[in-house]
């Protein structure tokens, strides 16, 4: 599975775009939107990214407290499908209403062409890198139901209910 988009509405809806392989060699793709609460890490991964925003759009640091981050769009290309990304932010400003939309500058985790020489300017920290993938995880983890709800059943009732039926008893 790869992430190709998430995103937070102002509703707290997260919406989401993936691809995952198929039997032909290429990617199905799979968007949906969602207004179940996702992890408290979630929104951590979210939120460590806005030191990123300042770095690659060279704000000033006293900037970072009015930075929310509402989004990631990952993209792939190159021989070795190299992850690039774009991080999608607003920022609080005094004498406006809206905030302001900010986008970072489209940066990958490695050159697209092996060949050509590492360039800074193109090319994302280690530590956003980290921060990335610790995002990637969380979206993983939502798509596959893990939630800020929880199970409604912990899996030691679940083992049990197993287990009873297994032996034969009905409660």
């Amino acid at each position: 599975m790869r992430i190709r988009k998430v995103k937070v509405t102002k509703e707290k809806r997260i919406s989401m775009a993936y691809e995952v392989p198929n039997k032909k060699g290429s990617w199905d793709e799979f968007t949906f939107v969602c207004s179940d609460e996702p992890r408290q890490e979630f929104f951590t991964a979210l939120a460590v990214l806005a030191e990123h925003v300042i770095e690659m759009c060279e704000l000033p640091a006293a900037y970072l407290e009015k930075i929310k981050v509402r989004g990631v769009s990952f993209s792939f290309g190159g021989e070795n499908d190299t992850m690039g990304a774009t991080i999608s932010a607003s920022m609080v400003l005094i004498n406006s209403h809206p905030d302001l939309n900010i986008n970072t500058p489209h940066k990958a985790v490695e050159m697209y062409n092996p060949e050509t020489p590492e360039d800074d300017m193109q090319l994302l920290s280690g530590e956003c890198i980290e921060a990335l993938s610790e995002l990637i995880t969380e979206c993983e983890a939502y798509i596959k139901g893990e939630r800020a709800q929880g199970s409604l059943f912990p899996v030691e009732e679940q083992i049990a209910e197993v287990d009873s039926t297994a032996i034969g008893i009905v409660n």
